[in-house]
């Protein structure tokens, strides 16, 4: 979906020398996951030119897709961006986007998409809630229980082989599985569920009141 997206809008782009790209957290996971799809997705278009040294796409309009890693952020820096897909963005640094990418976006009015899978309730946690509160953003949440993709007897296997934290990280999207190896994982998750987990006001007048849980 997101290779074709940011292929249909360097091929529609009307700026000048468009320019997209396709994060990973490493750029060798950027090679295995997409470029397949973007070559076969490009290879129709009359005049299309493959670069597989460099992993990019340049089109007859002038535009130019490319396959990046993340962990190399700094090395994007001075460059504009009219759209970007950042793939796995819960295992990337969020100083790519906040620091870097964002930054290449704002002359050219660019767009960000944002796919992965959730690592707990770190930046990537924190960027869907805030962007479900934003007009500009479309949010969308897929776990597998909701999309049938995978089957019934395949997601039993799944669920003999993981711990049910992990099964539901992975398998239902879920931000709140606990992190593996953390104490009180379960309870702590369990308690979020229950929706026992709140703010309470401290009272430094009451003695020995120095924590809350």
């Amino acid at each position: 979906m997101t290779v074709n997206q940011i292929l249909k809008s360097a091929m529609e782009c009307p700026l000048e020398r468009p320019r997209y790209a396709y994060l990973a957290p490493l750029y060798k996971q950027a090679k295995r996951i997409a470029w397949d799809y973007l070559q076969e997705y490009a290879r129709p278009i009359p005049g299309a030119v493959f670069n597989g040294a460099d992993l990019k796409v340049d089109l007859p309009n002038g535009a130019r897709i490319e396959l990046l890693g993340a962990a190399d952020y700094d090395s994007l820096r001075g460059t504009y961006l009219d759209g970007v897909v950042l793939d796995e963005y819960a295992y990337m640094s969020p100083d790519a986007w906040e620091g870097v990418i964002r930054p290449a976006l704002s002359d050219r009015r660019g767009y960000a998409i944002f796919i992965g899978t959730p690592q707990g309730r770190n930046h990537f946690h924190r960027l869907y809630e805030r962007a479900k509160a934003r007009p500009t953003f479309l949010t969308a949440f897929w776990p597998v229980s909701q999309t049938g993709y995978v089957a019934a007897d395949e997601l039993a296997e799944a669920r003999a082989d993981m711990t049910p934290e992990l099964y539901e990280q992975e398998y239902e999207c879920s931000f709140d599985a606990a992190i593996r190896g953390a104490y009180y994982a379960t309870e702590l998750s369990a308690a979020r569920a229950g929706n026992r987990i709140r703010e309470l006001p401290w009272e430094p007048a009451v003695p020995g009141a120095r924590y809350v849980w």
